[in-house]
C-alpha cells in the first residue's frame, strides 16, 4: 500500500489483522516500528500451530475427512478405484497409492496408515530443522 503497513496474522484458526496509517503513526519508518511490534506482541501471545498439526486436520473439502487421503480413480459405476495418501515435506510432494482391485476393501486403511506415517516424518523433518 502508498499510505499504510497491513499486518495479517492467523493463530490457531483466527484471524488478527491491523492497518497502520502512515498519516496516524508518525510517517513510514514510525508506523512500520509500530506494525512490527504489534506483529511480535500477537505471534508472542499467540504460537504458531506446528505445520504437522495444521497438515493432521480434517479439511471441509475432504468427502472422508481425512486430510491428505483422496480417491484418485473411480471405477466406472463411481465406485473407489485407487486411494492416494499424500504430504508435502520440504517442498516435495511425498505420496503413495494402494489399488482397490489389488489391496480390496483395506486399499482405504492403507492409505489413511500411510498418511500418518507421512505426518510423522513431516514432524521429524520440522524437529530437525528447529535444531
Amino acid at each position: 500500500m502508498d499510505d499504510r503497513w497491513e499486518v495479517t496474522l492467523i493463530r490457531q484458526g483466527q484471524r488478527h489483522r491491523r492497518v497502520f496509517l502512515f498519516s496516524t503513526h508518525g510517517g513510514i519508518r514510525a508506523s512500520l516500528k509500530i506494525a512490527k511490534q504489534w506483529r511480535d506482541e500477537i505471534a508472542a501471545g499467540k504460537p504458531q500451530t506446528p505445520r504437522h498439526v495444521q497438515a493432521a486436520r480434517p479439511r471441509v473439502d475432504s468427502p472422508i475427512g481425512i486430510a491428505g487421503v483422496t480417491c484418485v480413480r473411480r471405477t466406472p459405476d463411481g465406485l473407489p478405484a485407487m486411494w492416494r495418501a499424500q504430504t508435502r515435506i520440504d517442498g516435495r510432494n511425498v505420496s503413495e497409492s494402494f489399488s482397490v482391485g489389488r489391496h480390496g476393501e483395506r486399499a482405504l486403511g492403507l492409505a489413511v496408515a500411510a498418511r500418518e506415517k507421512q505426518l510423522e516424518q513431516m514432524k521429524q523433518w520440522l524437529l530437525s530443522r528447529a535444531e
